[in-house]
Parts: structure tokens; C-alpha cells; sequence
């Protein structure tokens, strides 16, 4: 925590030992000015005062202030907001003040026998007022502190329901109604170029088709974006083995010259939500389209006691050296998100995805996902497997 006091947070003109981060340090002032002051008295009274008179005023009087001087001093190292150093100030001197009052009159009404008593009767209420009302504002500023982060918590907590809720609504809506649209103009430019003879207007109907499909895409990268800024749930798990095995049957029907394996445990849950498709979509993807020849993609996952690993393989023709460092980053010749949007939702679910190798006979993408409490099917199938 910086205590660093801006401009603004004083009058101008004001004094540097008044300003708000200095206020703790008059407490250890007090409390050395108490140890000063202790000392004096010994010397003052050596003549007339006993060994039990200097133990008896190092316990009560010395030994307090010292924990004065260290309380102004943990009072800068504490959480407490700047602010509230101020009230916490004005609780240990009125408090010394206070009790030094009271203390008083029965030192003028009823005095002690002697002087050095009396002075030394004195400095023990100034001194136990001052540590006494330290304490009571210290707790008291601890107490609004944690009221006013509950409340920040609270309102915190709120705001990002709300945004969770607008999320999953632009979610819906780009689903039902933006994507639903794309994809019927699409489906009609297609229909119509099969109807139609001339070949301008063929030409602009392909237009129409190409740009519908690139819409299509942008609106799935956006809509991966939605889930990839929602997270997880605290204790949300998906079954890795059935997202991809998904993913797997949908490449496979829309690639029918692409050969997929997969070597893949029974299951392997994770911590993440629905999104997590998109990491392996985008993968797939990349590992198809940049293949000139008949493709081949080998999918396998290992389940260790933290973590599960997916490591896809192609046989294409490697990545330029130029193009590893960058290879992660957005692009900006395009809307396409790909191995850029692998990477985000994997740190987003607390992971990570990269290149493990690449050379002339293929490239490896290795993506890490936190695995999710162990579930019944999970102990079964260890069990099973061993």
C-alpha cells in the first residue's frame, strides 16, 4: 500500500508533518516523547526513588510506550485507508488528554506524598489514555475499513452480474437473431445462383454468399469472445474428452479428405465452461487449412493429477520461424481471431496453449487446462485404467 499523500488529499500551505501519511509517525513521536520523558524522571528523582519504583514505571509507563511507538509505525503498514489515520490520531490524544484530565483532579484533590509520585501519577494517565485510545480508534478504523471493502465487494459482485447478464443477453442475440440472419441470406444467395443464368448477377449472388459466411465467422469469434470473458464458475467442470470428441465428429463430416485421429481417456473434466470448444475449433482449423496435401491430424489428451493435456499434431509443412513469435497475437489484416482467441480463453480458464514443435513434417500446439475436482466417473476410469 503506497502512502504517498498526492496534492490534492491537503490544503495547499499545510504543514508536511500534518499531512495524512505523516499523522502515524506522531504516534511514535508521543511514544518516544513518553520514553524521554520516563527517563528524565529517573534522573530527576534517582535521589529519592527505590529499584521498585524504577521497575514498577518501566512496566507501566515504559513498556506501553514502546508499543505506542511501534503501534504509529503499524499503523503506516496496515490496510487502513490514509483518510482514517486522523480519527485514529484524535482517539489517542483526546484520549490522553481525556484520561490525564480525570487523573488530575484526583491528583489536586488527593495528592500523593511526594512530588516524584505525583509526576510520575500524571505521566502514567497521559501515557495509558494515549495507548488506550489508540487502540479503541485502530479497531474502530479496521472495522469501517472492512465495512467500506464489503461494500465495494458487494457493489463489485453486483456490477459484474449485471454484466454477466448483458453478456449472455448479446450472446443470445447474436445466436438467434444476428447469426440466424447471416446464415438464411447465405442460404439464399446459394439457392439463387443455382436458379439463376446470368452471370453477372451469378457473380454478385457469390459475393453476397462469401460475405455472409465471413460474417458468420466473426460473429462465432465474437460470441467465443462472450463465453471466453464469462470464465468459469467457481467449481464448473467440463468433460474435456466429450468437447472434443464433439469437435472431432463435426471436422470429420465437414472434412471428408481430412484423416482425424484421436487417442483420448474415458473422461477428463476441467475447470471451464462451454467455451472451451472454441480453443480446439480454432486449432483444428488452423492445422486443416494451412495442410496442402490430404491432411492428417492426431488429437491425444493426458489427465495428470492437476492438469490435462491436449496435444494437437499435424503433418503440414511447419511454421515459418518469422511467424513463431507473433504467432499468438491478433491480427490486423483480418477479423478472424483464431490462434489468437486459443489463447486468450486458455489463460482465461487458467491454462495455456502453444507451440511445443514444428519443422517440415508437422507442428504440435499443446494446450494445458486446470483439471476440475475429481467426479465419480473420473475415479472409476482411473481406476479402470490402471
Amino acid at each position: 500500500m503506497s502512502h504517498d499523500t498526492p496534492a490534492s488529499s491537503r490544503l495547499v500551505g499545510t504543514p508536511l508533518w500534518l499531512e495524512r501519511s505523516s499523522l502515524p509517525w506522531l504516534v511514535t513521536a508521543f511514544g518516544g516523547l513518553s520514553i524521554a520523558g520516563l527517563v528524565g524522571w529517573w534522573l530527576a528523582f534517582a535521589d529519592t526513588i527505590g529499584a521498585t519504583a524504577y521497575l514498577t514505571t518501566l512496566l507501566s509507563i515504559g513498556v506501553p510506550a514502546v508499543g505506542l511507538g511501534w503501534g504509529g509505525h503499524r499503523l503506516t503498514e496496515s490496510d487502513i485507508d490514509e483518510s482514517r489515520y486522523g480519527r485514529v490520531c484524535k482517539w489517542c490524544f483526546g484520549g490522553a488528554v481525556a484520561f490525564l484530565a480525570v487523573n488530575m483532579l484526583s491528583i489536586v484533590f488527593f495528592p500523593a506524598d511526594s512530588v516524584a509520585a505525583n509526576t510520575t501519577w500524571a505521566h502514567f494517565a497521559l501515557n495509558t489514555g494515549a495507548v488506550g485510545g489508540f487502540a479503541v480508534g485502530y479497531v474502530e478504523a479496521r472495522a469501517i475499513q472492512r465495512e467500506v471493502e464489503a461494500t465495494a465487494a458487494t457493489v463489485r459482485a453486483r456490477q459484474l452480474e449485471d454484466e454477466q447478464e448483458l453478456l449472455a443477453y448479446l450472446n443470445d442475440l447474436l445466436r438467434h437473431e444476428v447469426l440466424n440472419s447471416s446464415q438464411i441470406i447465405g442460404g439464399h444467395a446459394t439457392l439463387l445462383q443455382a436458379e439463376c443464368d446470368r452471370e453477372a448477377v451469378r457473380d454478385r449472388l457469390e459475393t453476397i454468399e462469401r460475405e455472409s459466411d465471413n460474417l458468420v465467422g466473426v460473429i462465432e469469434d465474437v460470441r467465443a469472445m462472450l463465453d471466453a470473458n464469462r470464465g468459469p464458475q467457481s467449481g464448473t467442470a467440463v468433460d474435456l474428452v466429450a468437447v472434443l470428441e464433439a469437435q472431432l465428429l463435426e471436422y470429420r463430416t465437414r472434412f471428408d479428405d481430412v484423416d482425424i485421429e484421436a487417442d483420448l481417456p474415458e473422461t477428463a473434466h476441467v475447470s471451464a465452461n462451454e467455451g472451451v470448444k472454441w480453443i480446439f475449433a480454432n486449432l483444428l482449423e488452423n492445422a486443416i487449412e494451412h495442410n496442402e496435401g490430404r491432411a492428417r491430424v492426431r488429437v491425444t489428451a493426458e489427465r495428470g493429477p492437476e492438469t490435462v493435456v491436449v496435444r494437437v499434431a499435424d503433418d503440414g509443412p511447419g511454421i515459418a520461424e518469422a511467424d513463431r513469435e507473433t504467432l499468438f497475437e491478433r491480427r490486423s489484416t483480418n477479423h478472424g481471431l483464431g490462434l489468437y482467441l486459443s489463447r486468450i480463453l486458455a489463460n482465461r480458464y487458467g491454462g495455456g496453449v502453444e507451440l511445443v514443435e514444428t519443422g517440415p513434417d508437422g507442428s504440435v500446439f499443446g494446450v494445458t487446462l486446470q483439471r476440475a475436482a475429481s467426479t465419480d466417473a473420473d475415479v472409476d476410469a482411473a481406476e479402470r485404467s490402471q
